[in-house]
């Protein structure tokens, strides 16, 4: 497998197990009072913000400054916090007194779990190898 495909792979894996978990045990869920779309929401949010970002890693690591990979990659955690929190206070605004909580801090932790692999994948790409002639 190529590895710009790669490097997609584990946000795929995460996005679809999070949206199943969420979904499949609904039930479960609202025992605990944590709304799935809620959920579903924020997973939605930071996997295409996240799948933009490996776009962006990988675009970066093509050129030979070191600084861009940098300030990419805080960059990237940069807008994702922004987003999310425009998305929330967004949520928050409208739902009023409907307001969860629960699927907020789970999506909290969502938002760590991403930026992690987020890094983690900007670590691990490798620039192409340059043809040195004799």
């Amino acid at each position: 497998m190529d590895n710009n495909k790669k490097a997609f792979l584990p946000f795929v894996l995460v996005f679809v197990s999070i949206n199943l978990i969420a979904l499949g045990f609904s039930g479960l869920m609202s025992a605990w009072h944590i709304d799935k779309w809620v959920v579903v929401g924020a997973n939605t949010i930071l996997f295409l913000i996240s799948l933009y970002n490996v776009y962006q890693h990988l675009k970066v690591v093509q050129e030979n400054n070191p600084h861009a990979m940098v300030r990419g990659v805080m960059g990237s955690t940069v807008i994702k916090l922004f987003v999310l929190g425009t998305a929330t206070f967004i949520y928050l605004y409208n739902a009023g007194e409907q307001k969860n909580i629960n699927g907020l801090f789970i999506g909290m932790g969502l938002y760590i779990l991403y930026t992690w692999m987020d890094v983690r994948v900007a670590l691990l790409v490798k620039p192409p190898k340059k043809d040195v002639g004799n």
